[in-house]
């Protein structure tokens, strides 16, 4: 029992210290991170009534096994900050929600109802496909601009728009917009992001092609640039920066934490839970994120049930806190 205990916890560690250093490098490694790692949890079901049983001082081991297995490679969320100083403040506040619609997958009085529910600010949807409108919003006066396969609705006013084109040179995909926006409280930049996707090589792994491996390190190096310009250009905005939509990049690999650190994470501070946002072949993954700059604060972080998208909606409330006019 202490062996098979030890030898768990080790291992454990072992698999974190490797998701974090191949994931989004190499080609297993990458495998790894956006694979259903929740099995990594799955032994305890059997070590933790044993230990009670045979050696109940393994307990201790089990339980931190339990916390590198939850925390460290499921990338569980605890709000601290949040139930450390309390909620919103004084700041003006807004409510900003993103989903990837996965093109004809959501309909349109599903996508009506979430957003009625939700009641948010402002909306970013990517893979709105070309032949669908703009849907017939709720709730009082939309400003809304499609990009291609992006949209934005916004209760204020759109005064500047600037697609981001070349991203999906040579067919990789991936496409991204920033607005600025007239909001009560000054003008805010958004970027709406759909970075390029990872399904076909990790289809073509799936089925044993022989150029999966290069394929899908083609797509890490593409992936990767993508986020290295996008966030520059985020960080060189200047005000009050937001960022939001899919980047399909788990927050445990090497390409979100060299390039993406650089602002909060609106779930991993204020969101409760394993956050996970994209569910499909056995994975639940979150690769669907909130970003902001300092000139931001979130209260709150919520993934919200799905309505026919393999994504699932992610709402933050952010309250401002820059002293910008």
């Amino acid at each position: 029992m202490a062996r098979v205990s030890w030898t768990y916890l080790l291992v454990l560690i072992a698999f974190w210290a490797a998701m974090r250093w191949a994931g989004d490098r190499w080609w297993l490694g990458t495998l790894i991170l956006f694979g259903p790692v929740w099995v990594t949890a799955l032994p305890l079901a059997v070590l933790v009534p044993a230990a009670l049983v045979l050696r109940r001082r393994m307990l201790g081991v089990l339980a931190l096994a339990a916390s590198v297995a939850f925390f460290l490679v499921m990338d569980l969320c605890i709000p601290w900050r949040v139930l450390i100083h309390g909620g919103g403040g004084a700041g003006p506040h807004l409510r900003l929600l993103t989903c990837n619609l996965h093109g004809h997958a959501v309909k349109d009085d599903a996508l009506v109802r979430m957003v009625s529910d939700a009641a948010p600010d402002i909306v970013v949807l990517q893979e709105w496909w070309w032949n669908r409108e703009p849907p017939p919003l709720q709730g009082g006066k939309w400003y809304v601009r499609r990009d291609g396969e992006l949209l934005i609705a916004s209760r204020y006013p759109i005064i500047l728009a600037h697609n981001y084109a070349g991203l999906d040179e040579g067919g990789t995909g991936g496409s991204a917009a920033r607005y600025a926006i007239a909001a009560p409280s000054g003008a805010l930049s958004l970027f709406n992001l759909h970075l390029a996707s990872p399904h076909n090589p990790f289809d073509k792994i799936i089925q044993g092609k022989p150029t999966a491996e290069e394929e899908l390190g083609q797509h890490i190096a593409v992936r990767s640039w993508q986020s290295q310009l996008l966030s520059d250009a985020a960080a060189n905005t200047g005000g009050a920066v937001l960022l939001a939509g899919d980047f399909n990049t788990p927050a445990e690999g090497v390409i979100y934490r060299g390039y993406w650190s650089q602002f909060t994470d609106a779930f991993s501070t204020a969101g409760s839970g394993f956050g996970h946002t994209y569910f499909g072949q056995g994975a639940a993954v979150r690769i669907d994120h909130v970003l902001m700059n300092n000139a931001w604060r979130c209260t709150s972080c919520r993934v919200l049930d799905g309505i026919g998208s393999p994504h699932h909606p992610l709402v933050a409330d952010l309250e401002r806190v820059d002293a910008a006019p």
